[in-house]
């Protein structure tokens, strides 16, 4: 975990002169008050299992005041920033106890901002970001496709998304429509079958679609990158599930990706964006109510071609989210490291990943760093690369048979406590079901046939039953098939 460091006067007074650090004579200054380091968080980074119903802490090394305490937020990517309560002011452990209980196999992301402050009036030398995993209530990963739960007329569906739209405790879906130039939401009637509540028209070309509570409101946002108009839309959701078109950042030459994630450790959830016609990824700062603008453009990743999919995630293990990019066009993965200030830089290039296609990060062999699983259309493999613990990745499993890989996903689909992967395979119209041996080695579970070019998969438990169940975007049959997961 990174710390959060204080260099003592005396180093000063080393380089300096004894005199210039002396306590006597006029316009001397007292000593520097030394800021707080970050000892221990709760749950660790990277959890693959936490409780449902645990309290998120952190404990430093000083006594942190009472007023800062808010000063960590907490996100839920299908529920939004979460509400609760502060403990442990004056103490050095402070604790966020969340109104309601995560959801089966959340995603958690919490950010330790610099506005943390000591009892002694100092604040965090850099804020510190992670995330981790929340279990799930069992299953077996053998999953269903229920002919009755299939959601039609949607045109050439490109990307889905799941999260709590309208905060009555169950998850609905947000599809992006390619060809209908649409977003529709689907909302859940707590059992799992999904029907249209409304439609955001005027996306041209929707090839990407991502959640997060943008302006903070407790509510889910979304975000659509529109390939075919060069650009992102920010979509605002009214808190009932109806959503509106808040703004657009334009000059996104063929934006194929989206992932989100504080990348600048501020307390809001910011943006990157795969621009594939122009080989390049875009970094889009929040303003902290929900406004976008580019904060820089990053291209020339040692010559990557063909940005095609992204993910975030904490490489290195320093406290700060990086990036990940898969180049269809130059087969390769480009590693990107945060200083956490939101500005990345190419630490490393992963070869042999032909036709790089999709994305997974997580904790594969649970030694509390991610791991990648990249999808290669172009081999029809799943590529598991392991993380050294640096950011450094190295091959460990090649898993074949994958038919033209449009997209992976991660979860606890056994409810065995390690997270496990399922490909979309655009060739051979399924989704394979891969199970994880607990030490990050993957073996085939089962298959779900009939997914006629199946190009997106979503997560969440549709049907609140507790285990893990999934969305399948048809690109091929304009529809989405639930697959239900069973005990």
């Amino acid at each position: 975990m990174k710390q959060v460091r204080w260099v003592g006067i005396a180093a000063i007074c080393s380089i300096f002169g004894v005199l210039a650090c002396s306590s006597g004579g006029e316009g001397s200054s007292s000593s520097p008050v030394q800021p707080p380091a970050v000892v221990s968080v709760l749950p660790q980074p990277d959890d693959s299992a936490a409780s449902a119903v645990t309290a998120v802490s952190a404990t430093f090394d000083l006594a942190m005041q009472t007023a800062s305490a808010s000063s960590f937020t907490v996100y839920g990517s299908q529920t939004g920033k979460l509400s609760g309560t502060y403990t442990g002011g004056d103490t050095t452990t402070l604790s966020f106890d969340p109104a309601a209980n995560f959801k089966p196999g959340e995603e958690i992301e919490v950010t330790l901002t610099q506005s943390l402050t000591s009892t002694g009036g100092a604040e965090l030398d850099q804020s510190y970001v992670y995330r981790f995993v929340v279990e799930t209530g069992g299953g077996t990963g053998i999953f269903v496709d229920v002919d009755s739960q299939t959601v039609p007329d949607q045109f050439n569906a490109t990307a889905v998304v799941a999260g709590d739209w309208d905060g009555d405790g169950d998850l609905d879906l947000a599809v992006a429509n390619s060809g209908g130039d649409k977003v529709y939401i689907l909302r859940n009637d707590g059992t799992g079958n999904f029907a249209i509540s409304s439609t955001i028209s005027d996306q041209v070309g929707a090839s990407a679609i991502v959640a997060g509570d943008w302006d903070g409101d407790g509510d889910l946002d979304l975000a659509v990158a529109n390939f075919g108009s060069n650009s992102v839309a920010i979509l605002k959701n009214n808190g009932a599930g109806t959503f509106t078109v808040n703004s657009t950042v334009e000059g996104q030459q063929g934006a194929r990706a989206l992932t989100a994630g504080d990348w600048d450790g501020d307390g809001d959830l910011d943006l990157a964006a795969a621009d594939i016609s122009s080989n390049s990824v875009a970094i889009l700062m929040n303003d902290g109510a929900g406004g976008f603008s580019v904060f820089r453009s990053l291209a020339g990743l040692d010559g990557a071609d063909g940005a095609n999919a992204l993910i975030s995630g904490d490489w290195d293990s320093d406290g700060a989210l990086d990036l990940a990019i898969a180049n269809f066009g130059s087969n390769t993965v480009a590693i990107l490291t945060n200083d956490g200030t939101g500005v990345f830089s190419l630490k490393s290039t992963v070869p042999s990943m032909v036709g790089a296609r999709a994305l997974a990060a997580r904790d594969w062999d649970g030694d509390r760093d991610l791991d990648l699983a990249i999808g290669n259309f172009g081999t029809n493999t799943v590529a598991i690369l392991k993380n050294s613990g640096s950011g450094a990745f190295t091959l460990s499993q090649s898993i074949a048979n994958q038919t033209g890989i449009t997209a992976l996903i991660s979860g606890d689909w056994d409810g065995d406590g390690d997270l496990d992967l399922a490909a979309a395979n655009f060739g051979s119209n399924s989704v394979a079901i891969l199970r994880n041996n607990g030490i990050g080695n993957f073996s085939s579970l089962s298959a779900v046939a009939g997914q006629i070019g199946v190009s997106a998969l979503a997560e969440g438990d549709f049907n609140g039953d507790g285990f893990l169940d999934l969305a399948a975007a048809d690109y091929g049959s304009d529809s989405v098939h639930i697959l239900n997961n069973q005990p």
